[in-house]
């Protein structure tokens, strides 16, 4: 996993702020690197559409002020980039550290650090995990709905362990080819949120959760979510994890 942190140059008009759907922005910085990096492989990932092999997550720090459609923030921003496939961290890697100052919606930052931090190998089939970026799931009965589990402000929604199952299924099949995956999931901590998101279809509000829950699962699938993420538009800036402990 890459960790960069980015530091605001100049403050824009009003101060230092992006937009509140701001995901779309670092997915710039993601196609900007592949396309850099391996122009063919730009082409293979999202010339059509394709189960992604990696996911991020964006975090502005605890000083932070939403007014509208805006978030104004006075701490470093940290991008946090991980991929089950190690060549699209070096792609990142690279291209953060050929070109240190970024643009992202006319907020200029400067690419203070990069650092690599290795996460861990899981070996058993069963862990306790916390998100670091909203978890989606999308209904594999209708896509454009997305299902909450039991949470701490919800009660759950009636399809979701069976929509959670085809997610993961649907993730280990298309990158590491196993079919018929046993998983369990159970909530430890959650909260349900509702994030707005810029799609190809306009702005959209999606349900997802946050906190820390327990997953059983075959041990290469474990390791596929921990570092490829879990769920629903991964790709996107959503369902990034870390391992709290194996159980």
């Amino acid at each position: 996993m890459l960790l960069s942190i980015l530091k605001a140059e100049a403050s824009n008009e009003g101060g230092v702020h992006l937009p509140v759907d701001y995901r779309p922005g670092f997915m710039s910085i993601i196609k900007s690197a592949i396309q850099s990096e391996a122009g063919e492989q730009y082409e293979l990932i999202f010339g059509r559409r394709t189960v992604k092999p990696y996911t991020f997550a964006v975090t502005f720090g605890d000083e932070i002020e939403i007014i509208e459609d805006k978030i104004f923030f006075t701490k470093p921003v940290e991008f946090k980039f991980s991929s089950f496939d190690l060549v699209y961290e070096i792609y990142i890697y690279n291209y953060l550290v050929k070109n240190k100052r970024l643009n992202i919606y006319q907020q200029s930052f400067e690419v203070s650090s990069i650092r690599v931090l290795n996460k861990q190998e899981i070996r058993k089939d069963s862990a306790i995990f916390r998100t670091l970026a909203p978890v989606l799931i999308r209904s594999h009965k209708n896509e454009k709905h997305y299902l909450c589990p039991k949470c701490e402000n919800f009660s759950g929604d009636e399809d979701f362990d069976e929509a959670f199952r085809f997610n993961v299924n649907e993730l280990a099949r298309n990158l590491i080819g196993i079919d018929s995956v046993e998983v369990e999931f159970k909530p430890v901590k959650l909260k349900r949120v509702v994030v707005k998101h810029m799609t190809k279809y306009g702005d959209l509000k999606f349900p997802g959760f946050t906190g820390v829950f327990y997953l059983s699962a075959p041990v290469d699938v474990l390791n596929l979510i921990n570092k490829a993420g879990l769920g629903s538009r991964r790709g996107e800036g959503f369902g990034m994890i870390d391992l709290v402990r194996e159980v």
